[in-house]
């Protein structure tokens, strides 16, 4: 099911109790929720977009060229001549045919040249590609490409978004998203309820629950933030 902001709003004032008891929260303290759950989301995975660029033949490609919504490149991909595999092993009178088959190993086993060719188009990437390089500078927005690229090649720039869709998310996704914004929620409510510790009623004063409902929020924000982590990517590594 997929949610709007306005939604996650209602959502959230409905868990708070509203419509059964009075919650002392404004629309604007459960837009702020949400403003707060979109600026950790971001922080901790973000959005991730990608488009297929045109280069004009400059080392630098303007934000505006890339998109209206980049907030920093995470990944270039560049463009790889449908040819280069050819080129690269034509010397050698390498075999690039994948739909061959070679006898081989022991005992008189079939292996296709598919495996083998997939290693060569594999090790031509990173050798066609070992020159280029990229670097997105935050000073002046825009992506750095190095050695000066030719006019009319395309590289494919995958970006951070910095206008967060919460329609884009998985459910889950959104379940963690807006579990946060309510514990957000919870903290501004609790802290309101904490400046009057106790109310007049017609039976004698009574206590508020600004500090157990501080304490739940807490929990729920450190119970999502555990989630969170599990939806990171993981950390890329080299092995030698």
């Amino acid at each position: 099911m997929r949610f709007t902001e306005a939604q996650i709003g209602e959502w959230i004032c409905r868990k708070l109790g509203f419509g059964t008891v009075g919650v002392e929260l404004t629309k604007d303290h459960v837009d702020d929720s949400i403003r707060d759950a979109k600026e950790w989301w971001q922080s901790w995975v973000g959005q991730s977009k990608s488009v297929l660029v045109t280069l004009a033949g400059t080392r630098e490609v303007a934000e505006a060229l890339i998109a209206t919504d980049v907030d920093s490149v995470v990944d270039v991909v560049f463009e790889i001549e449908s040819d280069s595999i050819q080129n690269m092993y034509s010397w050698a009178d390498v075999e690039i045919n994948p739909y061959t088959w070679v006898s081989g190993g022991t005992g008189g086993n079939i292996f296709s040249t598919l495996v083998q060719y997939m290693q060569y188009r594999e090790l031509s990437k990173q050798v066609t590609s070992s020159e280029r390089d990229w670097e997105w500078d935050r000073s002046k927005r825009a992506l750095v490409i190095s050695p000066l690229p030719s006019a009319g090649s395309k590289v494919l720039v995958v970006y951070i978004s910095k206008d967060m869709e919460i329609s884009y998310m998985t459910n889950y996704e959104t379940r963690v998203f807006r579990n946060y914004a309510l514990a957000q929620a919870m903290k501004t409510l609790a802290g309101i309820r904490m400046k009057f510790s106790e109310k007049p009623g017609a039976s004698g004063s009574f206590a508020m629950d600004g500090d157990s409902m501080w304490a739940n929020g807490e929990a729920m924000e450190q119970e999502m933030e555990e989630k969170m982590r599990n939806l990171q990517e993981p950390v890329g590594f080299f092995a030698e």
